[in-house]
């Protein structure tokens, strides 16, 4: 009668622990990825910043050939 007592035991207690290490790693990739993206989007913001400079210069070569 004892031994499915302990079992059940050592089950939960290896159920917590699975568990609990998949939490942390839930929370850490999370907190990767909010970082990533975080550095994503400067790195968008600047490519935009960037192709609205390129864009600028495309007009004013168009406009100089026009001349």
């Amino acid at each position: 009668m004892l031994i499915p007592i302990v079992a059940w035991a050592a089950a939960a207690a290896i159920a917590v622990v699975v568990l609990g290490f998949c939490g942390y790693e839930i929370i850490w990739k999370a907190s990767r990825l909010r970082r990533d993206v975080a550095r994503l989007q400067v790195a968008a913001d600047q490519l935009t910043e960037l192709r609205d400079g390129l864009a600028e210069v495309q007009q004013r070569a168009t406009a100089v050939r026009v001349r």
